[in-house]
This record gives structure tokens, sequence and C-alpha cells, in this order.
């Protein structure tokens, strides 16, 4: 089951206006715009913990051009999860902190109307115009809540700048966030997962369950993180023509957490979390489910064969064995 994202072509012609009017370049000046990207991806290596230089004419040309349809790819991968889980119900307003121009918002806009972005370099954002103007509002700082309780706040690429969620964050219902999918922010993300429920969030995805999360208790190097393919618009294509990073699957690490309780959740019902392993007399992938560490275990004298895709929900037969901490399979798995 493979989960394929594309870049909407409506938003390709937004960039396409900016670029002629701001920066008189177009997106087939694809040249220019790797230029801008090795720059900006330089500076991020440089600077880790830095904000996007958004008064740089490069960066701006670096991120409209690249990481923006990147990280809306992630953006629209969360979503879609939040739809399945229908995570959304009863939310009205979002606060898009750390905005950029709205890049995981831009994902929402099917479900949301009312928008409020959060950003440092508000006065450059705000010109790019992606969200509805009528829809969306610009700040500095967090706005005074109207409705907390029907209020999700997004945190897309934006807590690596910070040590924890900001204080306000305490007083709504719901949280949606984007994180890379290194170890150091995949494992940061698990212990502030545990803070979360600690403090009476209730986990929607990727989690299945609320206990202590394997990754972080049973391991000291594992996280976890999701992948999905990209289906690469052939202008963007180009630019990367002239990059060394390329990117047909796409991976991210996120949280879906509410203060509403998550419906429950068949007992046989997990989410693969690693890559798959071939092994000798069998082949294994890590699951969970549970605060245990499991893995799907398709023993090569039944002659079965299934491959997962990283991230995606699995359902396993009722009757199938455990042996130590392997999953034996007996049959098929569903997905999700």
């Amino acid at each position: 089951m493979q989960r394929i994202f594309t870049f909407p072509p409506q938003l390709a012609h937004k960039i396409e206006k900016i670029l002629r009017v701001q920066f008189q370049i177009g997106l087939q000046d694809s040249k220019k715009i790797a230029e801008a990207v090795k720059k900006l991806s330089d500076y991020f290596i440089q600077n880790p913990l830095g904000s996007t230089p958004w008064n740089e004419s490069w960066a701006q040309i670096a991120y409209l051009c690249y990481f923006l349809p990147l990280n809306h790819a992630r953006a629209q991968a969360v979503v879609k999860e939040a739809e399945f889980q229908k995570f959304f119900e009863g939310l009205t307003e979002v606060i898009d902190f750390g905005s950029g121009p709205g890049t995981a918002s831009l994902a929402l806009t099917t479900y949301f109307n009312k928008f409020t972005m959060i950003e440092k370099a508000k006065e450059i954002c705000s010109r790019l115009e992606f969200l509805p103007a009528q829809q969306t509002s610009w700040a500095a700082v967090a706005p005074t809540f109207q409705e907390p309780q029907k209020t999700l706040a997004v945190f897309s690429y934006s807590l690596t700048e910070l040590r924890s969620l900001p204080t306000w964050t305490k007083q709504i219902e719901a949280l949606m966030i984007i994180e890379p999918a290194t170890q150091e922010d995949g494992r940061k993300l698990l212990e502030l997962r545990q803070e979360l429920v600690g403090a009476g969030y209730s986990i929607w995805a990727p989690c299945t369950h609320q206990g202590p999360c394997p990754l972080l208790t049973q391991s000291k190097n594992d996280w976890c993180h999701d992948r999905i393919h990209f289906d690469m618009p052939k202008w963007l294509e180009e630019v990367e023509s002239y990059l060394p990073m390329k990117n047909r699957t796409l991976t991210m690490s996120y949280l879906l957490a509410r203060r509403r309780n998550a419906p429950p959740r068949n007992a046989n019902l997990g989410r693969s979390v690693g890559d798959y392993l071939k092994e000798k007399g069998k082949d294994r992938q890590m699951f969970c489910r549970s605060s245990e560490r499991e893995f799907l275990t398709w023993m090569h004298k039944t002659g079965l064969h299934q491959e997962t895709s990283r991230g995606v929900l699995v359902e396993i037969p009722e009757d199938t064995p455990k042996v130590s901490n392997e999953l034996r399979l007996k049959s098929s798995v569903r997905t999700f």
C-alpha cells in the first residue's frame, strides 16, 4: 500500500505569480532556484536551530519552490490520517505557530475556514498570499482564544526552535505536530508524547494506544517516523536535477493529540513502524499497538510475503500466534 501525494497545480500557479512579481523569475528558472535552495540548505546545516532568514530574497525563493512543496506533501499525509481518525470533529479554528506562509494550513483549508498565523516574519510571509485573506489573520504572538475547546494548534517544523510547547497550548483542545524525521527530533517528539499523555491529552495518531512508547522506553536509538511517496511535478524535477538531494519519498514524525479521548481501538490494530528486515528463515517488520516491542513476522516456510509500508495502520488476524516478541503470521494482514 503506497501512499502517494502530489503538489496541487493551483498552488504552483500562485508560486509562479509571486516569483514573477516579486523576484522577476519563473518556475522554469531551475538553476537559479536550485542555487537558492543550496544556499538555504547550507544555512540550515550551519544553523540547525536557527529561524528561516525570511528577509533574504534567496531564502524566500528556496522556501516557495522547494521546501513548501515538500512540507505541504508531508502535511497532506498527516491531515489525511487525521481525517481517517475523525480527528477534526468539533474543531473550527486553526492557530498555526511558526507558520511561514502557511504551509501546513494550506493542507487544512478543506476542513477549516478560520486561520491565525503566528509568525515573527509576518510582514514578509503575509505578502505571499496563499491562504484566503478573508479567513486569515496574522500575529507575532498568540492571540486571545475565543473558543479554545474548538481550536487546533499546528506546529509544523517549528518545535525544533523551542525547548517545549508554549504555555498557551494548555488552553486549547487539539494539537497537530509535524517534525523532521531525524533521530534527535523524533525521540524528542516521543518524549513530548509522554508529557502530553501525563498532562491528560489523548494521542489519536500515529499511536493506537495511550501507554508508554516502546520505541522510547525499550530502545536508546529508535524513533517513530512515517514515509510517503511524492509524485513530484516536472518543474520541481528540473530544480532537483541541479541538487544533490532526491525526494521521491518523504519522511516525517508527527503527533495528533486532543483533550477528547481517542476512540477505542481494536486490540489487533497497530502501526507499521519499522523497515522490512530480511533474516534467515523469516522476514520481520516492527509493529506498534501497545507498550510492548513487537514484530510482524513472516516465516519463510509458510510461503507468505507481505511487506507493509512504514506508517500505515495494520490489522493482524485474530488467530495470530505470538512467540517471544514475534507475531507469526499465518495469513495476510489488512492495511489502511
